[in-house]
């Protein structure tokens, strides 16, 4: 299966159940693990869901240091997939639809699997809950 961006409610209902507990595992990561969040993006349309054979990405396009970017905001299962054939069609869509670029914010890990696709280090962002 080819990496896509789900746009209607039917695939949606087939797809999100397929790939949610990569997306899930993913979400642990984040400062806000509560998934209500995610589908209440993926419903109204600020977030995009993507989904592959073995993989899955949720983005959103948005203004980030005054540029418009796609923030990859969870990316879940075969790296391989989603980095390679996933990275150049959701870069194709991100730059049809105004993006400039590409965001990720996640571990430091992320910084060695994703320089041999061009991503540099930017910036560290610190988080503290109150």
């Amino acid at each position: 299966m080819a990496i896509k961006r789900i746009e209607s409610d039917e695939d949606f209902r087939v797809e999100y159940p397929r790939v949610r507990e990569w997306l899930l595992e993913a979400l642990k990561y984040s400062t806000n693990s509560d998934e209500r969040g995610v589908l209440a993006g993926l419903i109204d349309g600020s977030y995009s869901l993507w989904t592959g054979t073995n993989s899955a990405a949720i983005t959103q396009n948005m203004q980030w240091d005054n540029r418009p970017v796609c923030i990859l905001y969870l990316v879940a299962g075969d790296l391989a997939e989603i980095l390679g054939e996933g990275h150049q069609v959701i870069s194709t869509w991100a730059k049809a639809n105004g993006c400039e670029g590409f965001v990720l914010f996640g571990r430091p890990g992320w910084q060695r699997v994703l320089a041999p696709h061009g991503f540099e280090f930017s910036s560290i962002v610190m988080f503290k809950e109150f």
